[in-house]
């Protein structure tokens, strides 16, 4: 696929979304249908979103899905027609959430370079537990193959650096 094929598919819930718009203006343009406050800030909400799709696509993956939310929970709209549906004062709009649903389906990749999984993401980190092993590795170095074994084993108390020390040594040793 194309790159630019690539990135059109990618703002299917944007292109979605203006047409909502142009549909809304359209026909309050050739009938009595009035607007209220919450399609003029949605509005704006998704003007913003395609400048900044445009200017500063990185605001944009946070700036189109918070518009998609605060629709989902009736904060705006930009469509004439609203739908929702829920239970008591919890009201959805299922346009909104299609099309967040939509959004996160299509730029997972980019949605998930934004927000990382919390694993040793930072340098100083692998860093920090990188010497912690070389540490272990030096208190190990004198342990004979029997203790290290030990070290390595599940059941024993020592810490993960601690068996990975053992292991290590076990290996350098052509034990393992």
């Amino acid at each position: 696929m194309s790159k630019l094929k690539k990135e059109i598919k990618k703002i299917i819930p944007l292109l979605v979304s203006i047409l909502l718009v142009i549909i809304s203006i359209g026909i309050v343009l050739t009938t009595e249908y009035i607007l209220n406050i919450k399609h003029y800030i949605g509005m704006i909400a998704l003007g913003i979103s395609v400048l900044f799709y445009y200017k500063k696509k990185e605001f944009y993956y946070y700036l189109f899905p918070l518009t998609l939310i605060a629709g989902i929970i009736n904060l705006i709209d930009f469509f004439y027609i609203s739908y929702n549906f829920g239970i008591g004062i919890l009201q959805f709009n299922p346009i909104f959430l299609a099309l967040l649903i939509v959004f996160l389906v299509l730029n997972k990749d980019k949605i998930s370079e934004l927000f990382p999984e919390k694993e040793m993401d930072t340098e100083k980190e692998k860093e920090i537990f990188e010497n912690k092993i070389k540490n272990f590795e030096n208190k190990f170095l004198n342990k004979t193959e029997f203790e290290l074994k030990e070290i390595i084993s599940e059941k024993s108390p020592y810490v993960e650096e601690a068996r990975i020390a053992g292991k290590r040594l076990l290996e350098k040793k052509n034990v393992l």
